[in-house]
Parts: C-alpha cells; structure tokens; sequence
C-alpha cells in the first residue's frame, strides 16, 4: 500500500543534505543568478512530482486539484496548477539528482541491459508535432519505426536500477554501453543487439565481461550453464519496462517543453525505484554467488 508519509520522510532527507549542493550548482552553471523564492520547498515540489507518478491519475492537471482538494492541510500553501508546473519543470536536476543517488545504491556483479523506445507522439502525428523536435529523431525498433528518444537501462538481479542514459531515437545500443558500465565491474548480459568484437575487448579491458547470444552467421560461442540460464532471464527487464510504462506513466505525449519532459521521465524512474515494492527480480546461481 502507498504510504505519502514514508515518501516524503526519504526524498526530505535526502534533500537536507543536497539542497545546498544544488542551489550553488545552479547559481555557478546557470546565467539568472536570481532565481524567484517557492512557498515549497524543493523536496515538497520532487515529492508531488514523484507522487503523480504513483497515483492512478494520468492528467496531472486532475491530480493537482483533488490534491488541492483532499491534501492541502499536508502542505502550508499550494500555488496555483501553471506555477506548480513551472516548479517542476524548472527543478527537473533536482529529480535527476534523486535518481542518480538511489542508483548509485545498488551496484552488482551480475547486471542486465536492454533499452526502449520513450515516442513523443503518433507516427500520423510527427509532422505537426513541435514541442520536442529539438530532441526527438526518427527510429526503429523491434515493434517498428517511431519518434522520440531512447531510455538505456542497466538493472541488477534484485530489480534495482543500476544505471540509464537517455538518447536520441536513432542511436544505437552499442554506442550506450560504455557509458552505462562507466566505474563498474560485473557480468553483462545482453541481447543480440549488443553483439561487437570491438565493444566486446573494450568492456574486457573495463573488467565487465559482455555475453550475449550469438547470431546464426556466426561461429557457434560456447556458454557456460550459469550464463545460459542468466541469459535466459532477459525477460525480467521487459517487464521492469512494462511497470515503467504502465504504472508510472513513463512514456507521455502531453509534455510542452524538454525540461518538463525530462522531469516526467526521472519522476517515473524514481517513483519505481522508492514505491514499487515486488520489482522483478533473477535467482542468480549459487556457483556464481
């Protein structure tokens, strides 16, 4: 069951620490050395981005009023639905920040990869569409072409987020890896999608060690039982993808601009990383433990 107060008790703690951190990254990497003062603190306006994400509600237009119908003796005072956006919108590193943290938590030995595609409208739609044109490409996955971006993800056997990257629509897998394994020393399991000789001796050289399944034009690879069967449990971060997508509303054509944009993709990624409770996990084999 949601419990709002145990949300808020670990984003707040994290941002009693942070906060400082973040307000003198802001004003050293940003020209307004001005920023307007919120009646909210940053981790109330992360923690009402966050909880969206874990309600049923897919406008946040109707979330915002029954919360400000049903909630607001949580809160001192509640600004008006276009300045929340704008709240949001504006502290979207702050969502990015969080993300990274609770990642940062959970390293392995055994990690999975796999990417999907995050389409920003219809393909009937793509020439009227404007507000993400400026980061949005033409791609083709396994379910055909689409417009938008790309979500790479690492996850572990226990579920966990590991690590992601965002790209452009039409960036291949393989150019992601390195930058997902960066700092890291594990096995690797991944699709016939990420099958390089090159990227292979890369990784070796990083201490992570790619396996994959080989393509039938290839020379048959030899894989141990342990590896076969982790292999075989590629299907666990489908469905890590699936409850991105299907409880925690990750993918949205309603967003205005990139920075809104941004900010839904890491509310989704951190409301499953604090509230999903049964995440997908893999039995990793005891010879290998």
């Amino acid at each position: 069951m949601f419990d709002s107060t145990q949300l808020f008790c670990l984003i707040d703690d994290f941002f009693l620490k942070f906060e400082p951190i973040y307000w003198k990254f802001l004003k050293q990497n940003f020209r307004c050395l001005r920023i307007r003062s919120a009646r909210l603190s940053i981790s109330k306006i992360v923690f009402i981005a966050i909880w969206y994400k874990c309600s049923h509600f897919n406008n946040f237009k109707a979330f915002f009023t029954g919360l400000k119908h049903n909630y607001s003796h949580l809160f001192k005072s509640l600004p008006c639905y276009q300045r929340m956006i704008h709240l949001i919108n504006t502290h979207q590193l702050a969502l990015h920040a969080l993300h990274y943290a609770l990642m940062k938590k959970h390293k392995s030995h055994y990690l999975w990869i796999d990417s999907t595609t995050l389409p920003v409208c219809k393909n009937q739609r793509i020439q009227r569409h404007k507000s993400m044109i400026s980061i949005a490409t033409h791609g083709k996955s396994s379910m055909g072409w689409f417009f938008g971006c790309k979500l790479h993800l690492m996850m572990n056997q226990s579920g966990d987020i590991v690590s992601t990257a965002l790209s452009n629509g039409h960036t291949a897998d393989i150019k992601m890896v390195e930058q997902l394994v960066e700092g890291l020393k594990a096995k690797l399991y991944a699709d016939r999608g990420y099958i390089s000789q090159e990227l292979k001796l890369k990784l070796k050289d990083q201490y992570i060690d790619l396996i994959t399944y080989h393509r039938r034009n290839m020379q048959l690879v030899q894989l141990s039982k342990e590896d076969e069967y982790h292999l075989k449990q590629r299907n666990k971060i489908e469905t890590l993808f699936s409850l991105l997508k299907g409880t925690y509303n990750l993918v949205t054509s309603k967003a205005r601009s990139v920075t809104g944009y941004f900010a839904g993709i890491y509310a989704s990624l951190c409301a499953y990383q604090l509230c999903h409770q049964n995440k997908p996990t893999i039995q990793v084999s005891e010879a290998l433990a």
